[in-house]
């Protein structure tokens, strides 16, 4: 395991304009899509862990439906964003956690959201083995990963332009999300995927629902 967790360095010093950037490169209706396919998967009894929750987007989408969520980084810029964003928000907490070990108990929340993370980071196996742990018998994941998949290439290629143009190198440890390389990663991870779809026009969203264990049919 990555002990320390600091692929959230790169992404810290965007913390006064990481939503707009997330929107120039994805646009408006991949943006918008992404948000639907979250908040339709989500009840007013449940409990939420948002891991990676960056400057908040998700965490907002999230707690206009649910019961509380707490929504965590390591990024400590863009938590402070989030925290002036959702203050006096009773059921939004935000917390400092590392998605590859976090302080809560087995078997405590009903959904994990995990946006945008699983294709940024060194070791997506073992932050789904952390989101499996902290979830309850038969609880959620929900995984949304902006991608560049099914673009023709002149499209990967402004896509990419305007990726350096706000956040400059893309780091090596990037991956191409699809909603195939997402479901894979669940699976060995213990979990039964029941949706996985791309979503959006141009730059796309490729977003998985998986329970965990596995159920035999």
């Amino acid at each position: 395991m990555n002990q320390s967790g600091d692929e959230y360095k790169y992404w810290d010093r965007f913390k006064a304009t990481y939503d707009d950037d997330n929107l120039f490169l994805v646009g408006d209706i991949t943006h918008q899509a992404a948000s639907e396919w979250l908040q339709a998967r989500l009840g007013p009894d449940d409990s939420v862990l948002e891991l990676a929750c960056g400057t908040g987007h998700y965490t907002e989408v999230a707690a206009k439906v649910v019961k509380e969520i707490i929504a965590t980084d390591l990024a400590e810029g863009l938590l402070e964003t989030a925290r002036e964003r959702f203050a006096g928000i009773p059921n939004i907490k935000i917390q400092t956690e590392n998605c590859y070990g976090t302080s809560f108990a087995d078997g405590q929340f009903d959904v994990v959201v995990m946006a945008n993370l699983l294709h940024l980071i060194r070791e997506p196996a073992t932050a789904l083995e952390e989101a499996g742990r902290v979830l309850k018998p038969s609880g959620r994941i929900l995984v949304l990963d902006y991608t560049s998949h099914g673009l023709e290439r002149d499209e990967k290629k402004a896509m990419m332009r305007r990726y350096f143009s706000r956040w400059g190198e893309i780091p090596t440890y990037s991956f191409a999300a699809t909603p195939e390389n997402l479901t894979a990663l669940c699976e060995k991870a213990g979990f039964t995927v029941n949706d996985a779809v791309l979503l959006g026009e141009g730059c796309k969203v490729a977003c998985v629902e998986a329970v965990k264990g596995r159920i035999n049919t």
